[in-house]
């Protein structure tokens, strides 16, 4: 089983947080943080509410430049700069300097195995280039996705050449009809921070959608 917790989220979920716009999840077996939220004080309070820190992660990936998924960067390398940290080829100069004041990126261009049993898929889209983090569950491939510019149907085609995508979690941006109906055969939904469409997709699929949110902890 594995444990994902939502660290950074505008969305609450669970009382003693800071909601705030930006999206961060920490695979906590793997100490493994995907995205850093907006603003590194508030990702740190957050993760410290919730029992954890930056000492506990090992690696962190980025899915997009985007200054709402990279914004607590600096805060997590500075507290703990033996991170490993991946990015992808669309990020820019100035974000990939500032991890080389602590350590020197991965930077990835294709599916990518990051720790036994979880993967990056590398960038996919065209306009804004993003990645999501694939994590193997028992009963297929669970997506995490930061915002899901690509779309989520791209995503899921995509990822399910390399096995049946059982579960979604995270921001889904601007859903079309296409996208929702990509989403007929995940058995794990639980979309937020930007997702526009939250109430139509727990309206079609109650029996597989979970509110996500600060907070959420899934376990998958």
């Amino acid at each position: 089983m594995s444990t994902l917790t939502e660290v950074y989220n505008n969305i609450p979920c669970r009382p003693g947080l800071t909601p705030d716009w930006g999206f961060s999840c920490l695979v906590n077996e793997a100490g493994l943080l995907f995205d850093t939220g907006a603003k590194g004080d508030v990702l740190l309070s957050n993760m410290q509410s919730l029992g954890t820190g930056p000492a506990g992660i090992r690696c962190l990936v980025l899915s997009h430049d985007h200054w709402d998924h990279t914004g607590g960067l600096q805060a997590i390398l500075a507290a703990n700069p033996s991170v490993e940290v991946f990015v992808h080829s669309g990020f820019a100069r100035k974000t990939l300097g500032l991890i080389r004041e602590y350590t020197i990126p991965g930077i990835v261009d294709e599916w990518t195995e990051i720790v036994s049993g979880i993967a990056v898929t590398g960038p996919l889209g065209t306009d804004i280039r993003e990645q999501s983090l694939v994590v193997d569950v028992a009963d297929g491939l669970l997506v995490v996705t930061g915002c899901a510019h690509p779309h989520i149907s791209l995503i899921i085609d995509w990822i399910s050449r390399e096995g049946p995508v059982w579960g979604v979690i995270g921001g889904l941006h601007t859903v079309t009809g296409e996208d929702v109906n990509a989403l007929a055969g995940v058995a794990y939904l639980s979309a937020s921070h930007c997702t526009d469409k939250i109430r139509e997709l727990q309206e079609r699929y109650p029996e597989t959608f979970q509110p996500g949110g600060l907070g959420k902890v899934h376990r998958v």
